[in-house]
C-alpha cells in the first residue's frame, strides 16, 4: 500500500523542501515494510534494544563504542532478514541478498574496530 504524506503548510517554505519531505516519508513507509508493521512501526528498534539488554551491552561506558555501533547496525540487518524470512518474502526495498552483504560489511567493520580497540 502506498500512502500519500500530506504536509499542511502556509506556503512560506521552499517547495523543494516539501517535495523532499514527501520522498522521505514514502521511503520510510516502504523500508518499514521490511522491518516492522503498521501495528508496531518501530518494532525493529525495540527488538534490537531487547537483544542488547539481554546481552548486557551498554553504551554509557564509552568502551568499544564504535564496535558496539557496528554491532547494532548488523543486528538491524539480522532483524530485517529474520522478519523477511518469517514472511517468506525477499524484501520490498532491499532484498535479503543486499542485507546479507550489509551484514558482511558491518561484521568486517566490527572486526577492524575490535582490533583497533575502538
Amino acid at each position: 500500500m502506498v500512502r500519500k504524506i500530506v504536509i499542511n503548510v502556509k506556503g512560506c517554505g521552499h517547495p523543494r523542501v516539501y517535495e523532499i519531505l514527501q520522498e522521505l516519508g514514502l521511503l520510510h513507509d516502504a523500508k518499514n515494510t521490511d522491518y516492522a508493521s503498521s501495528e508496531d512501526p518501530l518494532g525493529n528498534f525495540e527488538r534490537v534494544g531487547k537483544m542488547l539488554k539481554a546481552w548486557g551491552i551498554r553504551f554509557d561506558t564509552g568502551k568499544n563504542l564504535g564496535e558496539k555501533v557496528a554491532f547494532v547496525f548488523n543486528l538491524k540487518q539480522i532483524d530485517a532478514v529474520g522478519k523477511l524470512l518469517g514472511e517468506e518474502t525477499p524484501g520490498k526495498v532491499e532484498d535479503r541478498g543486499k542485507r546479507y552483504n550489509d551484514m558482511a560489511v558491518y561484521s568486517i567493520i566490527g572486526r577492524v574496530l575490535f582490533e583497533e580497540g575502538k
